[in-house]
């Protein structure tokens, strides 16, 4: 009991609906929604889960316990929808980059098997020898025999093409799920590309777990946006919208570190309209609007999933 003159404290609900946990609250709603379209029953979750009843399932979408991201990610799986798209829908960034970090080593895993050199500009390198016996006069593209293995992302300008940058699958698939899902002030994504985003999402998280065992070279780290953009996440005093603006440069600056011929062709096969700013020249700025002058091939899902069946990473 209290002492008489100390007021009584009173006790924190055991939910809220604050700012903390307006993200988790529209994600139960929409795994919820999802269940529900699918047919399932909360046992069946339950059961996907490995609980012996629904009870704590039921908890989880109505709101009454709030899940961390690795429940996140089981009631997503069990559920079957992406658990990328259910991590980055409830705010959990941090797990979110967990899986482009895994994909870009698999990628490197790739590259490392095929003895391929990725160069910061123009993606993955072969040489003479990947061409053999039949060497083409154009030597941009992607060897017949490594081509289940690599995107070979074409971009071009008003007469011809005048890029091609390849890079592996998983890489590949980490680039164009980091700019379509973190995209900066003054992008629009094109009308499709929301779908595009959440059906390669199905497919990347089914490739992940392959990256627990692959062998990547040890100098292989490039994970500092990432550490710098966690930083950002826990600070409660810019709004929502600025958090996440913030945190889309560093994941942007991820993919431009890494590759920013394909981060460009990303850009402009996802958005219909960038923002992104040019080099600043002495006393003066400028804006360079790639849509103008540049076209890039559509990603194709089509050929992503028969990729990754040929290496049988899918089925």
């Amino acid at each position: 009991m209290c002492p008489p003159n100390e007021p009584r404290k009173k006790r924190k609900p055991p939910f809220s609906r604050s700012r903390a946990t307006n993200e988790n609250w529209a994600l139960m709603d929409w795994l919820n929604e999802r269940r529900q379209a699918r047919g399932l029953s909360m046992r069946a979750v339950a059961e996907a889960m490995g609980y012996v009843n629904a009870s704590r399932v039921s908890e989880y979408l109505n709101h009454k316990i709030v899940p961390g991201p690795d429940i996140v990610r089981r009631l997503a799986l069990a559920i079957g929808v992406s658990p990328i798209e259910a991590l980055w829908l409830g705010g959990h960034y941090e797990a979110v980059f967990g899986y482009f970090n895994k994909l870009y080593r698999l990628g490197w895993a790739w590259m490392h098997e095929d003895h391929v050199h990725l160069n910061s500009d123009s993606g993955a390198c072969f040489f003479l020898e990947h061409w053999s016996p039949d060497v083409p006069d154009d030597l941009s593209g992607v060897p017949p025999k490594y081509a289940h293995r690599y995107h070979d992302a074409s971009v071009y300008n008003l007469v011809h093409r005048f890029r091609s940058v390849p890079l592996p699958i998983p890489m590949a698939c980490a680039f164009l799920l980091a700019i379509g899902l973190f995209n900066r002030r003054g992008d629009v994504l094109r009308p499709t590309t929301r779908e595009l985003i959440r059906a390669l999402s199905v497919i990347a998280a089914k490739i992940v777990p392959t990256a627990e065992f692959a062998k990547t070279p040890d100098d292989v780290q490039y994970a500092w946006p990432f550490k710098e953009a966690q930083r950002v996440l826990p600070r409660r005093f810019p709004d929502r919208g600025t958090r996440l603006a913030i945190v889309s440069e560093y994941v942007q600056s991820w993919c431009d570190v890494i590759c920013s011929g394909y981060a460009q062709y990303a850009r402009v096969a996802l958005y219909e309209q960038g923002g992104f700013v040019g080099e600043p020249e002495r006393n003066n700025y400028w804006v360079e609007d790639l849509w103008e002058w540049q076209v890039a091939d559509p990603v194709i899902l089509d050929e992503f999933r028969s990729h990754l069946s040929d290496a049988g990473l899918i089925h």
